[in-house]
């Protein structure tokens, strides 16, 4: 007995739960890597599930979810120096370094 296609309202609460699942995941891996004792090499930090960090990616990806670097992060410095840098493209390929 179908009942017709899901409301907009439905559709972006599941989009929201979605969502706070996902921050969940991220906040307990978080709190179990702090918890985690460094020192101890028997049993090394927790980390994320590759196949849930894909999802999330996807996700992102889905709802076109973009971000641009804050100046003097890590990833600003990455496209400075990308930008920068005179790159030889072979393909999909970007040379990283220079050819001596």
């Amino acid at each position: 007995m179908a009942k017709g296609p899901a409301k907009e309202g439905t559709l972006g609460d599941l989009h929201n739960r979605v969502a706070e699942v996902m921050i969940g995941a991220l906040d307990q891996i978080k709190a179990q890597q702090e918890a985690s004792d460094p020192g101890n090499e028997d049993m090394p930090p927790p980390e994320p599930n590759s196949a849930l960090l894909s999802v999330m990616v996807r996700f992102l990806n889905d709802n076109k979810i973009t971000c641009a670097p804050e100046n003097g992060n890590q990833m600003s410095e990455l496209e400075k120096k990308l930008a920068e840098k005179k790159r030889k493209r072979v393909g999909n390929v970007v040379h990283l370094h220079d050819e001596d």
